[in-house]
């Protein structure tokens, strides 16, 4: 039977092909962006690989602002190998950062616009009715440590196959709940580069740490999908360079709402009144 596109539209629009899942379709409130393959490509019902969510500008000012900000977590240095590290930034850190005078507050800026850009669109692209919040936002980067001939051999994993928000028991491969996961409702990952070795996404096979199909990291792309036991997940090994992405996990349960993502717009509005009036200032002074 012939494939037909399937139209949906919320306040975003997008376009789904079926059988080829190679669409080029234009989302309505987001210029730029298309589809670039939906559920049959990426083999999960509620998965989508987006294109254009973000220009080489704006990746180059997340870039820059990892180059200074990023660090190691709370809960440690998150690595999952001893040939990487693992740095991050939250939105709220990048935006004392600003107030600090460390970065620009242009580019907490863009941190903010190219989040909320991917909340809006995995909202409108999955149709739903509720709101979605975001839970937790972080600007993650894997650095290889080792670049030798044998260790762009290796096979072990950047992060291991996993659930958002489950505990996956990898003997029988069941979720444990009860967590501080279950609040996670969807999964983004807004890809930042590509120049490096290694570091593709991968969806795996149920019950298994192989790659059931991969996405290869550019600016700009952004995979979406629901964080369930449905979506198992992974990322292959970075042998070479440094790999950014901005993560975004999301809720429909209010509660659990990421307050400091409001805390660091409010931070960065106030910033940029400020600075507005400066440049106010001075014009006047200069006339």
């Amino acid at each position: 039977m012939k494939s037909f596109f399937c139209l949906v539209t919320v306040s975003v629009a997008v376009w789904l092909a079926s059988s080829a899942n190679t669409a080029q379709s234009h989302s309505g409130d987001m210029p730029g962006v298309t589809v670039a393959m939906g559920p049959e490509g990426l083999k999960g019902e509620k998965r989508v690989l987006a294109e254009g969510m973000a220009t080489q500008g704006e990746c180059d000012m997340m870039l820059d602002l990892a180059q200074v900000g990023v660090m190691p977590g709370d809960r440690g240095p998150f690595v999952y190998t001893s040939h990487e590290t693992f740095e991050g930034l939250e939105v709220i850190q990048a935006a004392k950062l600003a107030q600090q005078g460390a970065v620009s507050v242009g580019h907490v800026e863009t941190f903010l616009t190219l989040s909320e850009k991917g909340r809006r669109f995995v909202h409108d692209y999955f149709g739903l009715e509720q709101e979605l919040f975001f839970e937790y936002t972080h600007l993650v980067c894997r650095t290889a440590v080792t670049v030798s001939a044998g260790e762009m051999l290796r096979t072990d994993p950047s992060h291991k196959v996993h659930v958002d928000n489950c505990r996956l028991n990898y003997l029988d491969w069941s979720c444990r709940y009860q967590t501080e996961l279950n609040q996670r409702h969807y999964s983004s990952i807004m890809f930042l580069n590509d120049d490096f070795t290694g570091g593709q996404f991968f969806f795996a096979h149920r019950g298994s740490h192989t790659a059931q199909v991969t996405v290869q990291p550019k600016c700009g792309k952004l995979v979406a999908f629901s964080s369930g036991p449905e979506n198992p997940h992974g990322v292959q090994a970075v042998l070479q360079g440094r790999r950014c992405v901005l993560a975004m996990w999301y809720t429909l349960d209010k509660q659990y709402e990421e307050l400091s993502h409001h805390k660091a717009k409010e931070l960065v509005d106030s910033l940029l009144k400020h600075e507005g009036q400066k440049s106010n200032e001075k014009r006047n002074d200069e006339l």
